[in-house]
């Protein structure tokens, strides 16, 4: 798939969908790239369907003129979306994602809250940024546009939309989790956070409890109404006893969805069934060298877990022994918020604790943890997904985690291991899921993986594929923009 930029003038859009940044990255040839990981890699695909402007930051070259910039994507000599770039500086893109979002907002949203960094000024940047979008989208609107909106990095942003354009027709999407009124509330910007993404319509989360979380939070602390009816979920980590689905605030009425969002099935079928694909896939399996191969694709960030990941291994080989050379771990690390101090010590942690125990245990042909940390093509991704017999998803915690859903995607049989506290675990039935801070269940769990009979485990994957087939980033799409314009 071929894939060029090109400048191309505004018009009008009747369709808009707002993210921090873009689905595609400038390689060093020139060329175009798509992301794969997180929003960029689930929304490129709808946005290839159904057309539109995609409205996301992008870096101010020094001297430019011009505050936003405009392109068209061409795909195979197909026009088939814009993308419209707010410019920001060097200063305000580092403050922006590598300071407030990623020092404030991301560790309260996960539960981590003693990592929170309150740094003077950025919240000034954040909200400046978010304005800035606004002012953009309400430009380019169409009349009575639908405007769908992904992440935290722009929960102001439908407020000061709702204000500036209110024939609009507003949605809003979190990829993360969120948390319980009592950590959310930790933030001084809480009511305005609330307030901004009260000026949807409809707010789309990936599971129940999301939803319930922030409906709470909306009733604390600014006294919305929430509509409470009682849950009627199976026991699971992440099952509220009671669920929301609207509630009232400001004189209207914001509806609350529980949609988990799914894999992009068309292009990783077509990939798996692809032929240098499986060659890459067989050929990496015969280079391993071992009876059974572990993988973890993540970005490298403390809420998946990856120091825990290593010493879950380190407890299974202590545990089971007679895996010892015959069993490794493949963990891609893909390197996230690079140059921010916090993310670049995890990245040294990481490392040493995999080449302690690599020392520990690995002999000159074989080594438990092969770490590899650089960003995968979807194509070479896939090869790992059909090459690997056991996925293992292990995040403290997630909003969902596609990984485990691509992989099923890709083969016919298989086991993957699963954190209970990503969302992903909520939708995959079939998974062997463990609790991701305990290195004995992760263990266990990993030997339960590699144990299954035959049989059970190939019922269990049958059951994580169906679902992952019929809840694919299509249906997940749809559903969403269908009760959107139903509103």
């Amino acid at each position: 798939m071929a894939i060029e930029l090109i400048p191309t003038g505004q018009g009008p859009a009747d369709l808009i969908v707002a993210s921090h940044r873009g689905p595609f990255v400038e390689d060093a040839e020139g060329g175009w790239r798509r992301r794969v990981n997180g929003v960029f890699g689930a929304m490129e695909p709808v946005m290839r369907v159904t057309g539109g402007t995609w409205v996301c930051w992008g870096l101010r070259e020094e001297g430019e003129p011009h505050s936003e910039r405009h392109r068209a994507v061409i795909v195979d000599d197909d026009e088939k979306f814009r993308v419209h770039e707010v410019l920001l500086t060097e200063t305000e893109a580092k403050e922006f994602y590598e300071g407030f979002t990623t020092e404030s907002l991301w560790p309260i949203l996960f539960c981590f809250p003693s990592r929170l960094q309150f740094t003077p000024g950025l919240w000034d940047t954040y909200r400046a940024v978010n304005e800035r979008f606004a002012q953009a989208i309400a430009r380019q609107a169409a009349p009575r546009a639908t405007v769908w909106v992904q992440d935290f990095h722009l929960m102001l942003l439908p407020g000061l939309l709702r204000k500036l354009r209110p024939d609009l027709k507003l949605g809003f999407f979190l990829h993360t989790a969120f948390p319980p009124p009592d950590v959310f509330g930790i933030l001084p910007w809480r009511e305005a956070l609330l307030e901004g993404v009260l000026g949807c319509d409809l707010v789309g989360f990936h599971i129940p409890l999301y939803a319930t979380n922030f409906a709470r939070s909306c009733g604390r602390f600014l006294g919305a109404k929430p509509h409470w009816k009682r849950s009627n979920l199976e026991s699971h980590a992440l099952s509220p006893t009671l669920v929301c689905d609207s509630l009232v605030h400001g004189g209207r009425t914001v509806r609350l969805l529980s949609l988990g969002i799914g894999a992009s099935r068309e292009d990783i079928e077509l990939l798996a069934s692809d032929a240098a694909t499986q060659a890459y896939a067989a050929d990496l399996k015969a280079r391993m060298g071992v009876q059974h191969l572990l993988l973890s694709a993540e970005r490298l960030d403390y809420v998946k877990g990856p120091v825990e990941r290593v010493k879950s291994m380190e407890v299974f080989f202590e545990r089971h022994p007679e895996w010892i050379g015959r069993v490794s771990l493949l963990q891609v690390a893909v390197p996230s918020r690079e140059g921010v101090p916090e993310f670049e010590r995890l990245k040294d942690q990481v490392h040493q604790a995999v080449g302690e125990l690599n020392s520990r245990l690995g002999t000159p042909t074989w080594q438990p943890i092969v770490n590899l940390g650089k960003t995968l093509p979807l194509q070479e991704l896939v090869g790992l997904y059909l090459a690997a017999d056991v996925c293992l998803v292990t995040p403290l915690r997630d909003g969902m985690n596609l990984v485990a859903k691509e992989y099923v995607l890709c083969r016919d049989d298989g086991s993957v291991v699963l954190s209970e506290f990503a969302g992903a675990a909520f939708d995959l039935p079939g998974a062997v899921l463990v609790n991701p801070f305990s290195p004995e269940h992760v263990a266990e769990g990993i030997h339960t993986a590699l144990t299954l009979p035959a049989r059970g485990r190939r019922r269990r994957f049958r059951a994580m594929r169906r679902v992952s087939r019929n809840r694919d980033l299509t249906w997940w799409r749809t559903a969403f923009m269908g009760q959107l314009e139903a509103l």
